[in-house]
């Protein structure tokens, strides 16, 4: 094994087997010529990947498809059917909730018999124990027994043992989502920290934007087997493109109300966009996805001289030009996603933020939607998800028809005179008043 590698799966399958009828099971373990009467359900199918020392990678998919059975088998609670994995390095982690607990002690007397667990002596949780204490923050429920814990305290406690050991590697399995949000705060602030001091870390939310910030590379997992790995930004796009076809098909009503306004194209300006539209389809053909019911043809970024933007200064006002085609009557929005680059969502524009009705399209109507708005942003890179979107329910439910990741990329120049440390700047008004 590689020196600079700490986690390495090879073709790891875990198979359970599956009986049509509880009997079965009997009939097969008595059956004298052995008789087979399960199907295989694959769990994992030939799972590959690798993780290297002080790596943060995301692990995301839906629920069923494997993720959690990957951890456990990295972990060794579960043996694989086939394939083999090498770990290089003490093993920190929280799988499900209530592991390595006994419900009839105390949280303290839960401490040290969690941490015996992962190899600990009782002497180094000695040494340790406030800060454990002080983390987990459940006030006098810590010398209660866990049994009356609810699982946003079995969190804290799980959690603030996990990053106590000082582990070379932090599996942490959608532990963070039955917390509250100052709670989730905390975590986030120290696996930074324990990233920041090279600690290797496998981490499993359905929280994109958590996995986009924190992590650099993502493993998909899709019915038991890696979809996709690779930058994190990169394979939690793929993820949500899979999410967004998955919601249109699980919604095959329409319907909404009202009208709008938008630019109608003339057979002039139409024309001129046709050589565009062709190279734009083919730069975005790969990764786009909807219904296809109206489609992008074409997305630009304008200054105010009409010159396409490839590096705006700060605070720049722009427009955002989005042209599409119909080939349905619907009502649809036109919107956007500024995102960073790391993938994480700075800005969305909308229909609904801008006080507009939805727009009413038929057939081989041409348009051209465009954003005027000003970039108070950090000196970064930016690229632009756009699509054609019809409302299923008000407000909660949407309908995709068109998603064209990567659209349109740009950079934004440093703000002169001082650095701007956040992603944002809001341009607060100051006032200090002598008491």
């Amino acid at each position: 094994m590689m020196n600079d590698i700490a986690i390495s799966c090879n073709n790891i399958t875990k198979t359970y087997p599956m009986y049509n009828d509880p009997k079965d099971r009997f009939k097969e373990a008595l059956h004298p010529f052995r008789k087979i009467y399960h199907k295989d359900f694959y769990a994992l199918k030939d799972v590959t990947f690798e993780v290297k020392k002080g790596e943060t990678v995301g692990i995301i998919g839906q629920n069923g498809a494997g993720k959690s059975t990957l951890l456990k088998i990295i972990t060794g609670v579960l043996t694989p059917t086939s394939g083999s994995i090498q770990v290089n390095g003490i093993i920190s982690s929280i799988l499900e909730l209530g592991t390595g607990f006994n419900s009839e002690l105390t949280g303290i007397e839960n401490i040290y018999v969690n941490s015996s667990l992962m190899g600990v002596s009782e002497e180094a949780v000695d040494k340790k124990l406030e800060r454990i204490i002080a983390f987990a923050d459940i006030g006098d429920h810590i010398n209660q027994p866990v049994r009356g814990y609810s699982s946003g305290m079995f969190a804290r406690l799980a959690f603030a043992i996990a990053i106590s050991i000082d582990p070379d590697i932090l599996i942490v399995d959608e532990a963070l989502a039955v917390g509250d949000m100052n709670f989730q705060a905390k975590c986030m602030t120290a696996m930074k920290r324990i990233q920041d001091n090279g600690t290797t870390i496998l981490f499993v939310s359905h929280d994109i934007s958590s996995v986009k910030s924190l992590c650099e590379r993502g493993v998909y997992i899709k019915k038991g087997s890696v979809h996709a790995v690779g930058d994190a930004g990169h394979v939690a796009e793929l993820y949500m493109a899979d999410m967004r076809m998955q919601h249109n098909a699980d919604n095959q009503f329409t319907g909404v109300e009202p009208a709008a306004a938008v630019e109608l194209v003339n057979a002039t300006t139409q024309n001129k966009m046709d050589e565009l539209a062709i190279e734009f389809d083919k730069k975005v053909s790969l990764f786009r996805h909807g219904t296809g019911e109206a489609k992008i043809t074409y997305v630009e970024v304008l200054d105010i001289n009409d010159s396409l933007v490839e590096e705006a200064e700060f605070n720049q006002q722009v427009r955002v030009k989005i042209h599409i085609k119909s080939y349905v009557n619907k009502k649809i929005s036109v919107n956007f996603h500024l995102l960073d680059d790391k993938k994480i969502n700075i800005v969305t524009c909308n229909f609904l933020q801008a006080g507009t009705k939805l727009y009413a399209v038929k057939p081989g109507d041409c348009l051209i939607v465009e954003y005027v708005l000003n970039l108070p942003l950090q000196h970064n890179v930016y690229s632009l998800n756009t699509m054609i979107t019809s409302p299923i329910i008000p407000d909660i439910n949407i309908e995709y028809i068109d998603v064209v990741p990567d659209s349109y990329s740009f950079k934004i120049a440093k703000r002169p005179n001082s650095t701007l440390w956040s992603k944002v700047d809001l341009f607060p008004k100051l006032t200090i008043s002598k008491l």
